[in-house]
């Protein structure tokens, strides 16, 4: 009995082959745009968090006006910090050759051992700037590409209210800056404002900071409680003008990033809604309008000895059937 139900399952796929296929893609649509949602999902978060993690990027953040470097060596006797860093940072203004207004730069220290430093730089091309060659400088590759700069190019600096030239040696990409922003924009502006390193010892030079720093990250260990940490930190650098230490979660460009990723997450899922609520409607209509059209020939298979428990899942199996081949289309 069952055998000729199906039967007659298959001859009305056959006679509604154009409605059963539209169907089918549309569904087919739907989960092929949330299958590859979901991947490059999680594709970008591990990206994202084994870059992080082999460039050894901070888990907080704090500025001040100036403090002395003893002072960083009490945040690293603080319970639950892994590693620190303090530098000299500072935004200065550039002359940018073929660029009609100044632009911003953010000049930031790195250590002799860069190696084992916090934020780690990515060189991408030329060589790492040599202490002992003034001017030297690492430039971020969205700044060297928007403004068609080259290795060896010059651009003229007002540090410290005195002009100096910055000679690029190199091309790097760093956690810190995976969206190059400056806090209080809306949008990065790649063109207009650039990351540069350069050797701590020039910075201290120019800055007048021997032995002090402006800015200081920190790695914690795992498990560390990150708001007792914070607040510690607090209270050792309100004295020298800092305005509160942030997490990650409140780092700039690490919210950018993961905004970025949550409006792609939801965007991934709103597509495949849509794509499947159009062919629930559809499906609606059609099983609709063939089991109107079927009365006769429901009456006869109840006839014959058919429960509506069979009946109705064969009409269940045609809509089923449909669905399971978009399905497997778009997967």
């Amino acid at each position: 009995e069952m055998q000729t139900i199906h039967r007659k399952l298959i001859r009305e796929l056959a006679q509604t082959k154009a409605q059963s296929f539209a169907i089918a893609m549309v569904i087919a649509s739907g989960v092929a745009v949330f299958v590859m949602s979901i991947n490059t999902l999680g594709f970008l978060t591990e990206t994202r968090d084994a870059y992080y993690e082999r460039y050894r990027f901070a888990h907080v953040f704090a500025s001040v006006r100036r403090a002395p470097l003893v002072v960083a060596e009490r945040i690293e006797s603080i319970s639950g910090v892994a590693a620190t860093q303090a530098r000299v940072v500072s935004d200065v203004t550039l002359d940018v050759p073929r660029l009609d207004e100044p632009a911003v730069g953010r000049l930031i220290s790195f250590p002799v051992k860069y190696e084992s430093g916090l934020n780690r730089v990515h060189l991408r091309r030329g060589r790492m700037p040599d202490p002992d060659r003034a001017g030297e400088v690492l430039v971020s590759d969205h700044f060297f590409h928007a403004n068609r700069l080259s290795l060896d190019d010059t651009i003229d600096a007002v540090m410290n209210g005195r002009r100096q030239t910055l000679r690029i040696v190199g091309v790097a990409l760093s956690p810190e800056y995976v969206i190059q922003i400056r806090g209080g924009e809306l949008l990065p502006d790649e063109k207009r404002f650039g990351v540069f390193w350069m050797p701590r010892l020039q910075m201290e030079a120019a800055f007048n900071m021997e032995g002090a720093f402006n800015d200081i990250s920190l790695r914690l260990l795992r498990g560390a409680n990150e708001e007792e940490v914070i607040d510690e930190i607090d209270s050792l650098l309100k004295p020298y003008g800092s305005i509160g230490a942030t997490g990650r979660d409140q780092h700039i460009s690490a919210r950018f990033l993961a905004d970025e990723i949550k409006q792609l997450r939801a965007t991934g899922l709103v597509a495949p809604t849509v794509f499947l609520a159009v062919a629930a409607f559809l499906f609606n209509i059609v099983m609709t309008r063939r089991i109107n059209t079927h009365r006769s020939i429901i009456a006869t298979l109840k006839a014959f000895g058919y429960t509506d428990r069979e009946i109705g899942w064969h009409y269940m199996l045609t809509a089923r059937s449909v669905a399971l081949a978009g399905a497997l289309v778009g997967v």
